[in-house]
């Protein structure tokens, strides 16, 4: 085995579904979905002899008897719901656990989920927020052994920095060379025509994949976009009385998912707007708590993600909210 191979696999290693996962996803989507083991080969990117072991090692393990018996049960059956319900392309639902931290685990779960999607040389649009840069952490041997190639999805180049200054010296990555809110309108205008920032948006608006953070107001002093230093705690509040419950890429939107009108912050982005995201082929959204429930279900009720990695407490609340 050469050692580029030996470090590749070593980076995989901690990406790796839990084998008590993996026996619950199989047996889900074979006795559950009714799906033959060829086609639970090619969705988990595993040949049929290691589909065929699975199953057995669950049926002596006593995970596959009548039900599902494993502590994956309940989100696999989330997992279902949310993509019956929205018309997902992709669906992850992690166990409520205390540890690692939330993000931590959101993170993983994110990447393991752009992983069965990406495909080399695709082109990757990643927003900013604590959950996506924790999944280019656990995302950065894959791109550089897949040669993924990397856009931000807006301005600001310090909260990138902790996931894309994990990644290999090689990788190829396009950041927007401005902060994600200026000072003004005219001065978002400005930096929108100059070649170096429009160069960015527009292959942004060419990516394969997004994978974006979704904020809640409902967090208070916890948003990253107020932690930032993008917005004040005034503003934060005035925007939650005009209707907002959180915001995709700094655009706040309503319990709709409509964005919210009459914001100044909106002319003030720099960076791809929501509809041009809408755009996207897939947009994976990466978020969890029950403080962003209400935020979430906006997303996922205004279109404006199709893919949604979250944790089990989450998901029971968002689907609570679309009853």
């Amino acid at each position: 085995m050469s050692e580029k191979r030996a470090m590749d696999e070593g980076r995989f290693a901690g990406l790796a579904l839990a084998e008590e996962e993996l026996v619950a996803r199989v047996a889900w989507c074979y006795y559950h979905d009714g799906l033959t083991q060829n086609d639970i080969g090619e969705r988990l990117g595993l040949p049929r002899l290691k589909i065929s072991r699975l199953l057995e090692k669950g049926r002596q393990s006593g995970v596959i008897r009548v039900q599902i018996n494993s502590r994956y049960e309940g989100c696999l059956s989330l997992e279902t719901e949310l993509q019956q319900r929205f018309g997902l392309k992709i669906t992850r639902v992690l166990p409520a656990l205390n540890t690692p931290a939330m993000n931590v685990r959101l993170g993983i779960g994110a990447a393991q989920s752009l992983m069965g999607v990406l495909q080399p040389d695709q082109l990757l649009a990643v927003g900013f927020g604590e959950a996506t840069m924790s999944c280019l952490q656990h995302l950065s041997g894959f791109i550089g052994s897949q040669q993924v190639r990397l856009v931000t999805l807006s301005g600001g180049v310090g909260p990138y920095m902790t996931g894309i200054g994990q990644l290999d010296a090689a990788c190829n990555v396009s950041m927007i060379p401005a902060p994600l809110r200026v000072s003004s309108a005219e001065v978002a205008n400005i930096l929108k025509h100059e070649s170096s920032v429009q160069d960015v948006i527009l292959a942004a608006t060419a990516a394969d994949v997004a994978v974006v953070g979704i904020g809640s107001v409902n967090q208070r002093r916890d948003a990253t976009i107020l932690r930032s230093g993008y917005i004040s705690e005034g503003e934060q509040l005035m925007y939650a009385r005009k209707g907002a419950v959180g915001d995709i890429l700094g655009y706040f939107i309503n319990a709709e998912g409509e964005k919210v009108e009459g914001l100044e912050i909106h002319r003030e982005l720099l960076g791809v707007t929501l509809d041009e995201l809408a755009q996207l082929p897939t947009i994976l959204g990466v978020a969890g708590g029950e403080e962003k429930a209400e935020a979430i279900y906006a997303a996922l009720k205004g279109r404006r993600i199709n893919g949604l990695v979250t944790e089990e407490m989450t998901a029971r609340a968002v689907l609570a909210l679309a009853q």
